[in-house]
């Protein structure tokens, strides 16, 4: 068993737990999580750590063997409607395969554990199952992209999730999340043409300075459970809850007294 201890363990699910603790057995499933009241006291091999500890991320829009897929492939989609648009680009589109290892060692190297992967030709499943990822494969030669975008003018479906990253947010400027949507925000990258980085961390950050008025912890709701909902996964990922296994991230350099991300925020990988 390892007992980790943070500043705040942030189960997503429920409040903040100032100096917290999360037990977790051999296989990393958590055993117990214990609310100190903020009262820490040295337990026997404790690992204590600075900062806050948030499950692993959730990725709900990434094109693993698409790198040709570019910043203005992606905005071209925004024109009509998000999930038709994408099908007919990628349909149209070569994939790549030997560039999906790329993109899943970067997925796995900030923070991520669960990824949608949006392809037409299923020519990387071996490289899926070696990895680390929880994958939800979607064929767009045989099914449609479930995901909506904000845009502007347009009435999004209450039953739908929407997309975002900072590409989105800075196509459509004075974007205002609103609070009867919250549950339905979801973060996804794309593709290693649309992004130098596969990181909802990164995501993360970028959205902070685009909507400086947001909490972190509204934030990483949208890299976690939200997403993990939309996928269909929430039984295992997406928040720390007895008996899952979502990963533990830790986030360091947090501006704690406005509650806000930087642009020195680091994350680990803890579990």
């Amino acid at each position: 068993m390892r007992k980790i201890a943070a500043n705040y363990i942030f189960p997503v699910t429920a409040t903040p737990l100032k100096n917290g603790i999360i037990v977790i057995d051999e296989k990393n499933y958590i055993v117990d999580i214990v609310d100190t009241k903020g009262q820490f006291k040295e337990i026997q091999n404790l690992e204590f750590y600075s900062g806050v500890i948030v499950p692993g991320f959730i990725d709900v829009f990434t094109l693993l063997s698409f790198p040709s897929f570019s910043e203005k492939d992606f905005e071209e989609c925004f024109r009509d409607d998000f999930g038709s648009a994408l099908k007919k680009s990628l349909l149209l589109k070569e994939t790549t395969p030997n560039t999906i290892q790329r993109g899943i060692n970067q997925l796995e190297a900030y923070g991520t554990v669960a990824v949608a992967d949006f392809f037409t030709v299923n020519n990387h499943a071996e490289q899926k199952r070696e990895s680390k990822l929880s994958f939800s494969d979607i064929n767009l030669a045989e099914s449609n992209c479930s995901l909506q975008i904000p845009i502007s003018n347009k009435q999004l479906n209450p039953n739908q999730s929407i997309l975002l990253n900072r590409i989105i947010l800075e196509k459509f400027k004075g974007f205002t999340p609103a609070v009867s949507e919250m549950s339905q925000y979801c973060i996804g990258t794309g593709s290693l043409g649309t992004h130098l980085k596969l990181s909802v961390f990164e995501e993360l950050k970028a959205l902070q300075e685009i909507l400086p008025t947001l909490a972190f912890w509204e934030l990483i709701k949208w890299g976690t459970i939200n997403g993990a909902k939309h996928l269909q996964i929430e039984n295992e990922f997406g928040s720390l809850e007895i008996g899952k296994k979502p990963g533990l991230n830790l986030l360091t350099n947090l501006d704690y007294s406005n509650q806000k991300f930087n642009a020195a925020s680091e994350l680990k990988i803890l579990v």
